[in-house]
């Protein structure tokens, strides 16, 4: 056998070995369980090869990669060239482990005093002023890959409006546009928002006593629905003040159908598409803090990972999205704005829509003419 064929036969048996077929655990040390919903993928030439990781947190990955990609919101990115049986990851940020039913009840204290925050809620966190923020999302499917950069700044008026200032796109093409819609998610839909009567009425609370001293005053509330479908978190409030400092809500399939479509809509969209949803969660983990006589919506964490199922003529198959988003943002000073800084209109966020009204079509098509920078993979 010459050298030549020698060299042929090792460089098959590399081909077939990154080519074949391999699944490894994606594991959190630090707290010994599996990480699972992380986006796992590839990029060349403009296409993207992309998994997932499930409840265990086992990934089977049956493309070929030189690099592969690991990202989750709670932890930190990952890339490697060679996988071994497991992945440890580090977090970025607390985690919020599952919460259990206390056998001592719910104390009496608690529900009066959130139904005291639901009523003074609107005058604690309003805000006349403009904030900095910096807002970036990624979209991670079976076939493509997104990652938006947006920063500017934000008001509150009647509506939610911006003035991005710079907007990276990076996308295998030209052809994406901005992608907002996480951060509508964020500004319309942050925890003290969407906190009313009817949320305190239809969940349980208790008093994390295990958990790490938040400050003077400030106790950790954990929460969960008493219906049967997933819907629990944490809030972390200054009994004092009665203000919410940090909140973590993560809810499921059977609550974001119920909660965040319309059933019309949904019946409408089955008959043209024979569409279901197959897995939708959500977890959002938003951070306030107090600026001049005010609070704010310094940060917020929004992650939407959905599968789709789609059985109708025009269309069959499953779509998965991962979708992570990022806000930050801080009180902006006069003095740092320009003047006759143009802002644009933020319109409220939908998850199914069938009729875009002429003035909605125009508002978004003022959010994609804002000046943007690609990255083209």
């Amino acid at each position: 056998m010459n050298k030549r064929t020698i060299v042929s036969i090792v460089f098959l048996c590399l081909s077939v070995t990154s080519f074949a077929q391999k699944t490894f655990v994606i594991w959190d040390k630090a707290n010994n369980i599996p990480v699972s919903r992380a986006s796992v993928y590839t990029t060349y030439m403009g296409k993207v090869r992309s998994t997932f990781s499930d409840q265990q947190g086992r990934v089977v990955v049956d493309f070929a990669f030189d690099n592969l990609m690991i990202s989750h919101i709670n932890y930190q990115k990952e890339s490697v060239k060679v996988l071994s049986d497991t992945l440890f990851m580090e977090q970025s940020m607390q985690l919020l482990s599952e919460v259990v039913v206390s056998s001592a009840g719910e104390p009496a204290w608690i529900k009066p005093m959130l139904m005291k925050f639901v009523k003074t809620k609107a005058k604690k966190y309003r805000s006349n002023g403009v904030l900095r923020y910096e807002y970036q999302t990624q979209n991670v499917g079976d076939t493509v890959l997104y990652r938006f950069v947006s920063n500017g700044l934000v008001r509150k008026k009647e509506l939610f409006e911006i003035s991005p200032l710079e907007n990276i796109i990076t996308f295998k093409d030209k052809s994406a546009g901005c992608d907002y819609s996480n951060l509508k998610n964020t500004l319309y839909h942050d925890f003290v928002s969407d906190m009313d009567e009817k949320f305190v009425k239809e969940h349980r609370f208790y008093v994390d006593n295990e958990s790490e001293s938040f400050g003077v005053n400030v106790v950790r509330l954990l929460f969960k629905s008493k219906k049967d479908w997933k819907d629990s978190g944490y809030l972390c409030i200054d009994t004092l003040q009665n203000v919410i400092l940090r909140a973590k809500r993560s809810t499921g399939l059977a609550y974001n159908v119920q909660h965040r479509t319309n059933a019309l809509v949904r019946s409408t969209i089955n008959a043209m598409y024979g569409h279901k949803y197959k897995d939708w969660q959500i977890d959002i983990e938003a951070v306030y803090q107090q600026a001049d006589n005010y609070f704010y919506l310094s940060s917020c964490r929004y992650s939407n990972y959905m599968q789709e199922e789609f059985d109708g003529k025009k269309k069959k198959g499953v779509e998965v999205y991962n979708v992570t988003s990022i806000y930050e943002a801080q009180p902006c000073q006069k003095n740092k704005m320009s003047e006759g800084t143009e802002f644009l209109l933020l319109p409220q966020p939908f998850a199914m829509k069938i009729i875009v009204s002429k003035k909605e079509r125009k508002q978004e098509e003022l959010l994609q003419d804002v000046k943007k920078e690609y990255n083209v993979y």
